[in-house]
């Protein structure tokens, strides 16, 4: 199979680096209207200097933390580390209705294994209940120790075609 047959569905980048959640960034831009819209109003003036404070102080560890493992994993998919596994979907155990949201498949003996959705820039199968991965499903897979940094789908015409040959 040659690469013009996969459809990358994820990819280790930017766009899959878990930001902090939305309500720090809310927090920390009121604080700054207020601090800045409200100099004459003490009570005001104060509370956005809280809010500031509070949020730098919560976002700032949160985009530090988040970025130097992102860019440990980054680092090491683009210096080629990772390996790489090509076969069917196998055994793909999707999260439960209700519980945890481990989810869990192998492709030609290897086993994934992710928490749904969780906060990480690694594929996680998202969005919750509703991802890519199938069973029976052929894909490529690059990854290095726990983390899947690329998943390439075979176009189902490609697929049948090379599987329906005796």
């Amino acid at each position: 199979m040659t690469t013009d047959n996969y459809q990358t569905i994820f990819e280790l980048g930017l766009g899959s680096l878990p930001w902090p959640p939305i309500y720090l960034y809310v927090i920390l831009i009121i604080g700054l209207i207020l601090i800045k819209f409200f100099k004459n109003k003490k009570h005001f003036f104060i509370a956005g200097i809280f809010m500031t404070t509070a949020g730098s102080f919560c976002l700032l560890p949160s985009l530090l933390v988040t970025w130097n493992e992102y860019a440990k994993l980054r680092n090491e998919y683009v210096s080629g580390k990772s390996l790489v596994v090509e076969g069917v979907v196998q055994d793909f155990r999707p999260a439960p209705a209700i519980g945890s949201t481990r989810e869990s498949f192998s492709v030609n003996g290897v086993s994934f294994s992710y928490y749904a959705g969780s906060h990480t820039p690694c594929f996680n199968n998202a969005p919750f209940r509703n991802g890519p991965i199938r069973e029976g499903l052929y894909v490529k897979i690059h990854y290095y120790e726990d983390c899947i940094q690329r998943v390439e789908v075979l176009h189902k015409a490609d697929f049948h075609s090379s599987h329906s040959q005796p």
